[in-house]
């Protein structure tokens, strides 16, 4: 049975995605030294063309590096919460394991959600700065000409699925929907 790839927004993509990025990082640093090391042993010194083609290898593995560190530091949604989340947020049009990065602070929303011109969110980390958040979503809906849509990010787990019951009870078309989570997915890692 073949194994379906998990997408940017579903649930467990940040898990899958560590898995691959890890890999990825260990094959391209794997192949740097075995590079280096067959200058090494063909020559019997490090003074040759094979050694520079193996530091420059390092270069798209610490960019590798770099990218497996931002999936290792997210945590994602836990499947006790996820199973909470299934309940209440069935029909809606939702998002998983978005990480979203501004200049200032990275924050991590478990789960998102868009009905009637809402999009909701929540953080579980007692860290993440939600009014911050809440202003960079803003901000980025702006320079993508997406206007009118009223964002809140939830720390209150109670509180949200309680914000998930009443936006299933409306019943809107939403127009934005697929552009709102396409610069969700299009700005998150």
């Amino acid at each position: 049975m073949k194994k379906q790839r998990i997408h940017k927004g579903e649930y467990g993509y940040l898990r899958h995605q560590r898995k691959l990025e890890i890999a990825k990082t260990a094959v391209l640093f794997g192949l740097s030294l075995a590079v280096y090391l067959a200058g090494y042993i063909t020559t019997g010194t490090n003074k040759n063309l094979l050694t520079i083609v193996a530091v420059l290898g390092c270069l798209p593995a610490s960019r590798s590096a770099v990218s497996m560190i931002m999936f290792l530091r997210a945590k994602g949604c836990s499947e006790e919460l996820h199973q909470k989340l299934l309940l209440h947020a069935e029909g809606l049009p939702q998002l998983y394991d978005v990480v979203l990065t501004s200049y200032d602070a990275t924050f991590e929303i478990v789960h998102m959600v868009f009905k009637g011109n809402s999009l909701i969110g929540l953080a579980v980390d007692p860290k993440c700065k939600t009014d911050a958040c809440e202003k960079h979503l803003k901000e980025m809906m702006a320079k993508d000409a997406i206007k009118d849509v009223r964002v809140k990010i939830f720390q209150d787990v109670p509180k949200y699925l309680n914000r998930l019951d009443q936006l299933r009870e409306l019943s809107v078309e939403d127009t934005l929907k697929d552009a709102v989570f396409s610069l969700i997915r299009a700005i998150s890692i």
